[in-house]
């Protein structure tokens, strides 16, 4: 005779009581700080007045153009959103998340660079 799949659930979770707290799962979606790429356009703006009469849109260009990187790491403004998410998320992360903690990190420059001083924090912390 087949089981069911209430049987199934059951017997998966019989060796979990009552009033047991069960392990759980936190996931957190995190977008990288700001990259030196808008540090650039913000530069090219103010430089090459744009949004004015005045806009020279070939210095504009020729600015983006020579400073704009596949790759960026992050701006100022970026490392201060960087350092702000790490004061946030190292104490709840060490004291409400389930372990271990994991991370998946893309590969690029300014992805690596926001969750650094976050793993620094924890690591420093004994997480």
């Amino acid at each position: 005779m087949a089981s069911s799949s209430s049987d199934n659930n059951k017997k998966e979770h019989e060796h979990i009581h009552e009033g047991q707290v069960r392990r759980s799962i936190s996931i957190r979606l995190i977008r990288h700080g700001e990259s030196q790429n808008n540090q650039v356009y913000r530069d090219a703006r103010r430089i090459h007045r744009g949004g004015t009469p005045d806009f020279d849109l070939r210095g504009w260009l020729r600015y983006v153009d020579d400073r704009r990187s596949a790759d960026p790491g992050l701006s100022d403004i970026g490392r201060i959103q960087a350092r702000r998410l790490a004061r946030y998320l190292e104490p709840h992360l060490a004291n409400q998340a389930s372990r271990p903690v994991r991370f998946v990190v893309s590969p690029m420059r300014r992805t690596i660079e926001t969750i650094l001083p976050t793993l620094v924090a924890l690591n420093d912390n004994g997480n």
